[in-house]
């Protein structure tokens, strides 16, 4: 408040002093995002919040606010009263380094008042997405002999967001002493949304036989505005088979067993081979994967309905779990009560693992089954569980194993291509928080196209069959897929125990009996 006593004549006469004066009044302004020294990177979005109050302390309701970017100045629109907010998308071109962001506000009549605060830009990581070979007819496959043609394909992935989609990219060809052999280059293919290599890489006959790495080395990716990557090196692993020569000499030990197998007739045969089996531990599976399945990865088990393939999800879960690993289960298949009882079955009691918020679990069965109670509405919202997901790897402390368990009912509800985006923006939040993303899927359960895209995207890929033998049904499991290591691609016999879970079958002895027809 200002008061003035009238001290001159009116109108101004000569000799009489006067003076003047200007009456301002500022705004009060706040910042509240982002914090300060907070660190922002290219490809995201940078939401400015600010709260303009006048000199009596209460909200401007009736001004206006503006923040600087690093393109200009961005108009701010009040959300509520007082607070005026906007958001800023980062652009890949944008200098990296600090960025001092002025929030101004202003009143009619030329009040204002402004603040500032300083945030540091970073450079977005290039991701290396879906590596994986092809052969020359464009179908998915590890293994190579002499004269085949191997290609690769894989995305390019922003840690922020976004894929990129231009430009030219060497991938190295290391033979399995780890030397490097040959450059593949790889070129954007707009139609199929990925990079593929049009030449190729022939193998020889003399080439060595054995694992093969394509590589892409640290920081060997780099985009036309300075964005790098991958962090760190990515390997795909395959085969190249060269012929062996037949042995020439057979143990006389083996032709004792042999003759006794023969001479006793089937009874003797069918003695022999059950009392030569004994069950091995589950950790034999990592024999075949050639080693501990190692985060960051994406994991695809493939089965026949009745195969085991929702049972091996939920103990590669319960084994991480174990070992102190936060995790977390998508539950398209069962109630999450049933799943928690299967798995009690199984001797994997996961109670104090719930208790202690070390397993978190996504009912989306519920939504299928047409529970209502359920935290997902409708089991075909992608972009609904996709939040939930990250919510779950938010509260988790650390890299994060999720179990979707399984595919099935979404192909059965939704476009496959949706299905397929599902998948992938799932296993990309998982993969960027540094953990596993495990799903489980029915053989037959989606088209074709689609299930050889997701194996193309998917960092490795286990195959269950459950064969029937007379009265009998025996389970089969191998491992067709897995990236930087080299496995074991036999098929391999499994039984399901209750109490133990998944146990392996093996010969003492390798009788080599011959298949029953």
């Amino acid at each position: 408040m200002v008061s003035v006593d009238k001290t001159s004549p009116n109108p101004v006469q000569t000799g009489v002093a006067t003076t003047s004066f200007a009456v301002t009044h500022l705004i009060s302004v706040a910042i509240t995002s982002p914090s300060g020294g907070a660190n922002l990177y290219r490809g995201s979005g940078a939401t400015m919040t600010a709260l303009l109050s006048d000199a009596r302390g209460l909200p401007v309701t009736t001004g206006s606010a503006t923040a600087t970017t690093p393109k200009g100045t961005l108009p701010l629109s009040q959300t509520q009263p007082g607070s005026y907010s906007g958001q800023y998308l980062i652009q890949l071109g944008d200098a990296i380094g600090p960025w001092n962001i002025t929030v101004t506000g202003t009143l009619v009549g030329g009040n204002y008042g402004s603040s500032s605060t300083i945030v540091t830009i970073s450079s977005a990581q290039l991701i290396v997405l879906g590596l994986a070979t092809t052969n020359a007819y464009q179908a998915p496959t590890s293994d190579f002999n002499p004269g085949d043609s191997l290609y690769a394909t894989f995305r390019i992935a922003y840690s922020s967001s976004g894929f990129l989609g231009q430009g030219a990219f060497n991938l190295q060809v290391r033979n399995p002493s780890g030397a490097f052999v040959a450059n593949l280059t790889s070129i954007y293919d707009s139609n199929r949304g990925l990079y593929y290599t049009p030449s190729g890489f022939q193998i020889t006959s003399s080439d060595p036989g054995g694992a093969w790495d394509l590589v892409f080395p640290a920081n060997s990716l780099n985009d036309s505005y300075g964005n790098s990557g991958p962090s760190t090196p990515v390997t795909y692993r395959f085969q190249v088979h060269q012929p062996i020569s037949p042995v020439s000499t057979i143990s006389p030990f083996f032709y004792a067993v042999i003759a006794l197998a023969i001479g006793g007739g089937l009874g003797t045969t069918v003695f022999l081979k059950r009392f030569n089996e004994t069950t091995r531990p589950f950790d034999d599976l990592f024999k075949l994967t050639g080693g501990e399945l190692q985060p960051p990865m994406s994991l695809m088990l493939a089965g026949n309905a009745g195969a085991g393939t929702s049972t091996l999800g939920l103990q590669l879960l319960y084994r991480d779990l174990k070992a102190g690993k936060p995790c977390g289960l998508l539950s398209y298949d069962a109630f999450p009560s049933e799943v928690q009882k299967r798995m009690k079955g199984m001797g994997w009691d996961i109670t104090p693992y719930l208790e202690k918020g070390d397993l978190r679990v996504l009912d989306i069965y519920s939504a299928l089954a047409g529970v209502e109670s359920g935290t997902i509405r409708d089991p075909t919202d992608f972009t609904e569980i996709s939040i939930q997901v990250t919510h779950m790897l938010d509260k988790t402390k650390g890299p994060t194993t999720v179990l979707l368990d399984s595919v099935t009912p979404i192909f059965n509800s939704a476009q496959a291509k949706d299905c397929v985006n599902f998948l992938q923006v799932i296993a990309a939040k998982v993969k960027n928080s540094g953990g596993k993303f495990i799903f489980t899927s029915t053989k037959g359960s989606m088209p074709e196209d689609a299930r050889l895209t997701i194996e193309s995207l998917v960092d490795g890929v286990i195959d269950l069959n459950l064969v029937k033998k007379g009265k009998s049904l025996t389970r089969f499991l191998q491992v067709r897929k897995m990236p930087g290591r080299e496995i074991s691609s036999a098929e391999t016999e499994f039984e399901m125990v209750q109490g133990k879970g998944i146990l392996f079958l093996k010969q003492r002895i390798p009788l080599g009996f011959p298949a029953k027809k």
